[in-house]
């Protein structure tokens, strides 16, 4: 009996002593919960504050950079309105147009930045995807760019291999990012240098599907926490502006475009004496029922960094 009363006793014992546990388990767990949602409260409201101000810089930092062309284009063509009042040689107002020419170009660059930029990050581009021969885009873009990087003594040359098939993509967007990216590539380029934008077919059995683009740039030394910062959209967006709006939009817009027609970008970076880095992205081979223009779907883009 005694051996009983005690079993017993102990067994109560353990009941209670779970209850309590669990009770106690009970309690805290739901002001851990109480506090993790607090927490979270914070941190979000926090981020959202910073977001707000980081916002607010971008916007006066747009403002001046937006102003700066147009009030050129403004005062020029005032004085040009006048011309024959204030008695302007032909070769002043030459000059005075060339002024308004160079900050027209600039301020359209930057409302199209701004564009694309706005584009990349809400992810809501309208695209017109069809079937097209990205050897006649890789054509025209390094064509133009190779005017465009002469001055600084850097040739531009396109290696398409024979055959390339036809892509389903939308060819604009695609067009944009490969300019975006040689650009990028080529800002830190030596004179007498050269950028070397290669596009091949896919050969083994699970890249068969893809067209391969790649672009190379002598000089180019970035690291890998560059390429890593380059991509930080948002940064660069509220760092853009006031950084003259230069190559660092380039990288990030290109990576969401490519993207957005369900292709593939990545950038490699090679280490050693001959350093350099390798920005390649690979867009979908088109079949017969791409000749169609279909809408973009959202769920079905393969996002991949």
């Amino acid at each position: 009996m005694r051996d009983g009363r005690t079993a017993g006793a102990r067994g109560t014992r353990g009941v209670r002593s779970d209850g309590l546990l669990a009770a106690y388990t009970a309690r805290n767990g739901d002001a851990i919960r109480r506090q993790q949602s607090v927490v979270a409260l914070r941190a979000a409201r926090m981020e959202a504050e910073l977001a707000y101000k980081a916002r607010g810089t971008f916007l006066a930092h747009m403002n001046h950079e937006l102003r700066t062309p147009l009030n050129a284009i403004m005062g020029f063509a005032g004085l040009l309105k006048e011309a024959d009042a204030y008695g302007f040689a032909e070769e002043q107002k030459a000059e005075y147009l060339g002024h308004i020419l160079e900050s027209s170009e600039l301020l359209l660059s930057h409302i199209n930045t701004l564009l694309e930029v706005a584009d990349a990050e809400s992810g809501g581009v309208r695209l017109s995807k069809c079937a097209f021969a990205p050897a006649e885009v890789i054509e025209d873009v390094t064509t133009g760019l190779a005017t465009d990087l002469a001055p600084r003594g850097i040739a531009v040359r396109a290696d398409v291999g024979d055959g390339l098939p036809d892509v389903h993509a939308d060819p604009d967007r695609v067009a944009t990012a490969l300019r975006h990216v040689v650009r990028f590539a080529s800002a830190r380029g030596r004179e007498a240098s050269e950028v070397r934008v290669t596009a091949r077919a896919g050969l083994t059995a699970t890249a068969s599907d893809w067209v391969y683009v790649a672009v190379e740039a002598e000089g180019d030394d970035r690291t890998d926490e560059d390429i890593r910062e380059a991509l930080d959209v948002f940064d660069r967006v509220r760092q853009g502006l006031h950084r003259g709006l230069g190559p660092e939009l380039s990288l990030p817009i290109a990576k969401s475009f490519i993207e957005l027609n369900g292709g593939r970008f990545n950038v490699k970076t090679r280490q050693g004496t001959a350093g350099g880095c390798l920005y390649r992205f690979a867009l979908p081979r088109a079949v017969a029922s791409d000749t169609v223009d279909r809408p973009l779907d959202l769920a079905a883009v393969s996002v991949a960094s």
